[in-house]
């Protein structure tokens, strides 16, 4: 949020309204160094709060 005006233009394409948090987001990442994640090949996870959904 250092750059207020940007911030407030960015987020109006945002549909859930924020921006994800990279802390609380390290869970994603996790996954795939445990065995839970052993099966896990070639995927890409999206993480874009719904901004790919445009009309």
């Amino acid at each position: 949020k250092d750059y207020p005006e940007l911030y407030a233009k960015t987020i109006q394409g945002v549909p859930m309204g924020r921006f994800a948090d990279p802390e609380k987001d390290i869970g994603r990442l996790c996954i795939f160094l445990s065995s839970d994640g052993k099966y896990i090949t070639g995927e890409t996870i999206s993480v874009q709060g719904g901004s790919g959904l445009r009309p």
